[in-house]
Parts: structure tokens; sequence; C-alpha cells
């Protein structure tokens, strides 16, 4: 894809949704929207295909003031309006619960050779609450099917932004995905296990290839989620290595309490709110007080205890239990890729870089398609020195996993930023919604690097209103994980540009200073 493309703005319809901006543009003009709508349509553009219910709505759009649901009708009509959605086939109505946003105007990927399958979002039929569980289940079919190897796999965040809605149009999905075949599912949870419907549908017509229904409790659970698998893909290849699946296939926990628990902590992990790391580790630790054998749950609080300290600004004494507990869990699940990787983002953090490289090697060698773990190794690529191999790594993770999390945009842009493309590490950059004092710096680093002195300056005397005590030449030694100290002088010369321009012009605006 053209790096110029901003092939990821979200499209909506005739409309695309440019949240770095804070635009909504048809033919690259602004379309005038209230300030409330857009925040309504922002909310519902980062819970694309869940139902978002209206007091959800209410309380994200208006968190200070009484409204009633009139305000929010109004919205979603302006909304509709302005996406000329008089289907009402982007933002759908969900009787009796709210909204959800659909994407099947999506960007259109370029579909490969191979063929493809995409699981989407199994439609939850019992409690709303349950619906982590539910996605949970889905999710690990997703990497049940990649295991087999036999096709590309699409990762989560791509196929869970459509719902398996019966109404649905498969061949607009399809194309937006760049998926061959869907996997689609229904699932209702119960006290002591679940039932669920699935079928696999062949995306260019829409018919149906195969379709069953499923009814398990306990540890019989895992061993559904293997068998529609094998359903699944013994309908898409001639033949089945029956052995190798069962060879690749983690042990899973006896107790279907932990598996549960493991579910909702991943459903905070994935969060971005202020506690969802600290509840996120605290379910995992509860689920491993279920069962202190379940590595998924180890690594996962592995993992949590990571993020919580800064990934490479962890004190050596936190990044030694990680490890620990990482290493704990490869050793418990040596199969089990996801272990893997989370070793591997702990050995990164400590600058083990040659370990770090192992595991993920490890995990791409037990799932190859994993999009999340490619995009790793392409950011541990750039750590090692190494960017044009980590923008190939990049690409490819794209390509399987076109609606990505953002996170693939700051990898990518710092692969760019150590290749010497600064333009496109700008238009990388500029696509993250959050504009943190570091991203900041970044952006303001690619302007004086490509001479735009002044706009450089404009975005440094930003990082310094929002955070006057922030230094970031000591973050970017600190939290950059590079292995040479080259890679580090090339971005701390760019960031030293910005700061001259900065200080600059603070002495030009200095009463009775001259040129």
């Amino acid at each position: 894809m053209s790096q110029e493309n901003p092939e990821h703005l979200l499209a909506l319809g005739s409309c695309e949704l440019d949240l770095a901006r804070g635009l909504l543009l048809r033919d690259g003009k602004p379309v005038a929207l209230r300030s409330k709508a857009f925040d309504l349509l922002t909310y519902l553009s980062r819970n694309v295909g869940r139902v978002a219910t209206k007091s959800e709505l209410i309380s994200a759009v208006w968190p200070d003031v009484f409204v009633t649901e009139d305000s929010l009708t109004q919205a979603v009509r302006e909304l509709r309006k302005a996406l000329q959605d008089e289907s009402q086939t982007i933002i759908r109505t969900v009787a009796k619960r709210g909204y959800v946003l659909s994407l099947l105007d999506a960007p259109k990927p370029e579909r490969s050779g191979q063929p493809s399958v995409a699981v989407l979002r199994f439609s939850n039929e019992g409690a709303p609450e349950d619906t982590p569980l539910v996605d949970g289940f889905a999710e690990d079919i997703v990497n049940a099917l990649a295991r087999f190897g036999t096709v590309i796999v699409l990762a989560r965040n791509s196929g869970f932004a459509f719902v398996s809605d019966s109404a649905s149009d498969w061949r607009a999905i399809g194309d937006s995905l760049g998926a061959t075949y869907l996997v689609r599912g229904r699932a209702t949870t119960r006290a002591d296990g679940m039932r669920v419907t699935v079928s696999l549908i062949t995306a260019s017509t829409g018919g149906v290839l195969w379709s069953d229904n499923f009814s398990a409790s306990g540890g019989q659970i895992f061993d559904m989620q293997e068998e529609i698998a094998r359903r699944v893909v013994n309908r898409l290849v001639a033949r089945l290595d029956d052995a190798g699946i069962k060879q690749a296939t983690p042990k899973p926990t006896d107790s279907l309490a932990a598996y549960e628990l493991l579910l909702r902590g991943l459903a905070r992990l994935r969060g971005y709110g202020d506690d969802d790391n600290e509840a996120a580790r605290s379910l995992f630790q509860a689920a491993v007080e279920k069962d202190p054998t379940y590595a998924l749950a180890h690594s996962y609080i592995a993992l949590a205890d990571l993020i919580i300290g800064g990934y490479a600004e962890a004190s050596p004494a936190l990044l030694g239990s990680v490890i620990d507990r990482a290493e704990c869990a490869v050793t418990l699940a040596p199969e089990e890729p996801r272990c893997h990787r989370v070793l591997a983002l702990a050995f990164l953090s400590a600058r083990r870089f040659e370990a770090a490289e192992h595991h993920l090697q490890r995990a791409l060698d037990l799932n190859p398609n994993d999009a999340d773990t490619i995009a790793q190794m392409g950011y541990l690529l750039t750590m090692r020195g190494r960017p044009l191999e980590a923008l190939a790594a990049l690409d490819s993770a794209i390509r399987i996993n076109p609606i990505h999390p953002d996170w693939y945009h700051y990898d990518r842009s710092i692969a760019l930023y150590s290749s010497g493309d600064y333009k496109a590490a700008l238009l990388s950059m500029s696509k993250l919604p959050l504009k943190t004092p570091w991203r900041l710096t970044r952006l303001a680093a690619c302007h004086a690097q490509l001479g735009d002195l002044k706009e450089a300056q404009s975005i440094i005397a930003e990082v310094k209103r929002i955070a006057p005590d922030y230094s970031p030449l000591e973050f970017a030694l600190s939290r950059i994980a590079f292995e040479h100290a080259s890679d580090i002088e090339h971005f701390i010369a760019g960031v030293a540009k910005a700061f001259a321009a900065y200080e600059a012009g603070l002495v030009g605006a200095l009463p009775g200073h001259r040129e």
C-alpha cells in the first residue's frame, strides 16, 4: 500500500472518520457535525461491532449533564443524516438496548492467493455481562484455527469488527476484510457451560458450507473449540493432519471458573480506563488461584505487570519478577504461542534482545499467521536496527489484521523514522488519537527532521503546556529499548532540533530582542 495514502481511515459509507484530526470527511472535505454528535461517533468507532447501550452512550457523551434519551436520539439522527445512512446500516438500532456501528464499508485490503478465513464476533444471546465470555470463546476459536497453518486466519480485531448478524451482507464483509470465508456464531452461556451455533460461509456468495450446534460444560468447552476449528478446516482443505493439531494444542485449564476469569481479565486488559490494567491483573490472579497450573493466566499476570511498570521503564526488580513468571508460563505450556510472545516482550523490555527474538520466533513457529506477534516482531527488528525488515513484517501484519489496534501505527512510525522516511513516519504517528507528551514529541521530531521548524516549535510548546516537568530526552533514553546507540542518537537528533526551534522562538519573543 502507498505510504502517502491514509489507508486506515475509518470508512463509513461515503464518509471517512479521521480521529487523528477530529474530522468526518466526504470527498476529503469536512462534514459539519455538532460536538456532541462527533463525540458519539467517536465513542461508537472505538466499540465497533459491539452493542453500546443507551445509558452507556449517555454517560460517555454527556458525563456531567443530565439529559434524556431524546438528546441521544437527536445525535444519532444527525449522524445518520451526515453519513447519508438512510437505511441505518452503518449505525444500527438494537431494539431495547442501544446502537452498534457497522464497518461494511471499511478499507478493502488486497487479497492474497491463499484462502483466508475471518471469525466474526459471536452474537451473545444471553445476559449482557456475559459478552466477555462469548468474545473470549470466539477468540480461542481464532487461535485454534491459526494453529492448523493451512489457511490465513485474520486477527481478532478485524473479524470482531463485525457481528454475526443474520441480516448482514456477507459479501460486503468479505470484501472489507479480504476474507474468502467467514465463521459466524451465536452463543448462550449457562451456569455449567455454553451452547453454540456455528456456520461457515463463502463470503463471495453468502452460501453456507457447513453449520452445526454444539453444547458443552466444564472442561468439555475446550474440546468443543477444537472440534469447531477442526470441522471448519475440514471444509476448507481436502486433507488434515489431525496428529499435528493435537500436538500443537496447548493443555487447557481444568477449571471453567479459571477460564471465565481469564476471559474477563482479557476484556479489561484491552481497555483504556485508568484502572483497567490493575483490574485485569486481579482477575488473572484469581484465575491462578482457581488453577495454579494455568499457563495463560500466569503469562497475562506477567504482561499486566509489564504494562503497569511501563515496559522498559520498569525497575530491574520488577522486570526480573515478570520474566520469572513468564518463563514459568512457558514451562507450563511450551506449545502455547501467546506465552512465548509475552516472555519475548519481557526480555525486550530488559534489553535482552537475542532472547526476545528467539521467543518471538518460537511464537511464530507455533502460529505463523498471528498478526500481533508478526507486528511485535517488526517492533523488535526496529529496536535491533533493522527497520526495513521491520516494515516488511508490519505490512504483513496489517494485511492479516486490516482493522488493527492503534499501536500498529505507533510501531510503524518508529520503523519509518529509523529508516529515514520522516514524512511517512509523521503520517503514521498522526493517526494515533491520543496526543500524549511522548507522542507529541515524536511528531515534533518528524517535523524537525523535515525542516518544518515552525510546526515543531508549536508542538513542543503544546508539550510544555500539558506537561511542564516532562523531559523527552530523558524519556527517550529510558523508554525506547534500542539495541544500538546510533539509533538512540538518530531519534534524539530530531528531538533536539525541535527543542532548539522552540527555544529560539522563546528568545525571539523576549521584549527588546532583535535579530
